[in-house]
């Protein structure tokens, strides 16, 4: 047998034995053939060869993906992610929305939540960008699944506090209209969410949307989360501070609340 063709079905036992199939990491899973070859720049160079005849995928250094028996393609960004993301990390933004079925858009940037700092990459034409967060701030996954994408109250929270997450306001507000029709028990989650963010900010753009779209009952419970501040905060984080100051929210409304116009 070739050794390129050794060296491929080393990497795939290795990366199967790790637990995410189809991604490599060759510094790690060459072990086993190098200390069997004794020689780890000959299982290197025959890496290079398999990337040249497009038998294996280069993403970024130490990091392959290799496509199945059938030369089919079946890791996707989320897969990837989760091999080079430290514990814990949070992907948030657009790819949570789509993720949830929250949105009929597609991003081609997929936002995550790092404790530390980690090297952005781009695999068929989509790409990641790593954010440092705070540990504390990470949080907000579905159950203990992996990847590890975040639910969708914080998916929206995060999108409606922050232009960083790549979502527009009219997506963001569509998110949160679609969950509410599709989940009873939205609502409560996300006024959960609201308060473990412990931004003032947030829980008066919220509160405000969660009014003009549900009502003030249930509004109710984000008004004891806004703060004592009277200086308003725009609805539209970045927008321009124009448009009228709704005093009960202390949210100058920079930017149309009904979808149609916001869009």
């Amino acid at each position: 047998m070739a050794v390129e063709d050794r060296v491929l079905v080393e990497l795939h036992r290795a990366a199967t034995l790790a637990g995410r199939p189809g991604v490599a990491v060759p510094s790690v899973d060459l072990d086993t053939f190098a200390s069997q070859s004794g020689n780890r720049g000959h299982a290197l160079k025959a890496v290079a060869r398999l990337v040249r005849s497009g038998r294996v995928i280069a993403v970024r250094k130490d990091l392959l993906v290799l496509p199945d028996a059938t030369g089919r393609v079946i890791v996707g960004l989320p897969e990837l992610i989760d091999v080079v993301a430290p514990l814990p990390y949070l992907i948030t933004g657009g790819w949570a929305l789509q993720h949830h079925d929250l949105t009929d858009q597609h991003f081609f940037t997929a936002v995550v939540l790092v404790p530390s700092s980690v090297t952005n990459f781009t695999y068929r034409a989509e790409t990641t960008e790593f954010l440092l967060t705070d540990h504390q701030r990470i949080w907000g996954w579905t159950d203990d699944e992996r990847p590890a994408f975040s639910t969708p109250e914080r998916a929206i929270v995060d999108a409606l506090s922050h232009a960083r997450y790549r979502v527009s306001f009219p997506q963001a507000l569509t998110a949160m209209l679609r969950a509410a029709r599709q989940d009873s028990r939205f609502m409560e989650r996300l006024v959960v969410t609201v308060s473990r963010y412990s931004s003032a900010a947030a829980a008066r753009r919220v509160g405000l949307l969660v009014d003009r779209h549900f009502g003030a009952d249930a509004a109710a419970p984000f008004r004891e989360l806004i703060g004592t501040s009277r200086t308003p905060v725009l609805l539209r984080s970045t927008g321009t501070a124009d448009g009228p100051v709704d005093r009960a929210w202390r949210v100058r409304v920079n930017v149309s609340t009904e979808l149609e116009a916001a869009t």
